[in-house]
């Protein structure tokens, strides 16, 4: 891989602040091949939109606290010649002007590349010239607002800018860190792990979010398919029998006037004056009765659509000998094209007393 160590004038990173760094005297990139290993694994497992190995004297505050703090884990202490805030002017990078910290050590207690860079502005005589006023809005106007948007980070994330005259203790680089006031400063490298663990949770209950979305979906549609199932059920039957009512009706007088010619044959006593009425099924069994009709009276007329045949039941007045009795004869009769009459009786007729005793 190859790292642009020698491209100081080229820097396509678009923040308005960012860092420049410079490697100890041999300790850099071609002489620590597990320095290497290191920025490789960053730009392999982080997101970033111009990779540390092709960023690199120059890094956002995002990737500095990233590496420095596997620099911290991986060496236990790390020191780098100068770290220096820097601005793009045109198409140059400027340190000119800006605070920087040199040395730059990275021990143990390491916390966050502010309180180095806090240190030595109060500190180093390069910036004596400076009032704490103007040191206090360098820091808290420029600074801040841009590490706070590289890193994703709240204002009470941020560390605090010592009190004018604010006593300092011993820690981290060469020379003093800050001792903070009412509040232990943030380890800015743990909240980036912290940052992207919360947006994978934010994504995993996205995702169920959505599953359970969709399966909501299907249960509605589920649910509104049966319901058109069933209604489309309920359609087909009225219509079927709106069609066999009109059926009725159109053929009934035909039925009617069919089974009152039949009846006087089947009263007749002559197997004979059946033979047109009767279909070649079990109605050809049908045996002949003896008597005289006397009335006729259509009860029911029903029609079966899938059977295609017509019930009908009628009660009869018939007189045997001296006697006349009501009794109620119901048989089946369906159309024939080949019939004499149009239909024939396909089952033996079944009488039954109209009157109850």
């Amino acid at each position: 891989m190859t790292f642009s160590l020698f491209n100081k004038n080229r820097c396509s990173i678009t923040d308005e602040l960012f860092l420049e760094l410079t490697w100890d005297d041999g300790r850099g990139l071609e002489e620590d091949s597990e320095l290497l290993d290191i920025i490789e694994g960053l730009d392999h497992l982080s997101n970033f939109s111009q990779p540390i190995s092709k960023s690199l004297p120059y890094l956002t505050f995002q990737q500095a606290e990233l590496l420095f703090k596997e620099l911290k884990q991986a060496y236990g202490r790390f020191q780098l010649k100068k770290v220096a805030i820097a601005h793009m002017e045109g198409k140059t990078v400027v340190t000119e002007g800006e605070v920087y910290a040199s040395p730059f050590l990275i021990t143990e207690d390491y916390e966050n590349l502010l309180l180095p860079l806090i240190q030595a502005i109060l500190t180093r005589s390069e910036f004596a010239n400076y009032s704490y006023q103007e040191k206090r809005e360098y820091f808290e106007n420029q600074i801040y607002p841009v590490y706070k948007q590289s890193l994703g980070l709240s204002d009470s994330s941020l560390p605090l800018f010592p009190a004018e005259g604010e006593t300092l203790i011993g820690s981290q680089s060469s020379g003093l860190a800050l001792a903070p006031k009412a509040r232990k400063q943030p380890d800015i490298g743990d909240s980036v792990p912290h940052k992207q663990s919360t947006s994978l949770k934010k994504f995993y209950l996205f995702l169920g979010f959505l599953g359970v979305l969709t399966i909501v979906n299907i249960v509605c549609v589920f649910f509104a398919f049966t319901q058109l199932s069933n209604q489309s059920e309920k359609v087909n039957f009225l219509y079927q029998e709106q069609k066999n009512t009109q059926l009725i009706i159109s053929t009934k007088n035909e039925v009617d006037v069919f089974s009152r010619y039949f009846l006087p044959s089947y009263y007749s006593g002559k197997k004979e004056n059946l033979v047109d009425f009767l279909s070649e099924g079990d109605a050809k069994f049908t045996q002949p009765k003896e008597g005289i009709l006397q009335s006729v009276i259509l009860e029911k007329l029903n029609y079966d659509s899938e059977t295609q045949k017509y019930t009908v039941s009628y009660i009869l007045s018939v007189k045997k000998g001296d006697k006349s009795s009501s009794v109620r004869l119901t048989f089946d009769v369906k159309a024939s094209d080949s019939s004499k009459y149009g239909f024939v009786v396909e089952t033996e007729p079944k009488e039954s007393n109209y009157l109850k005793n």
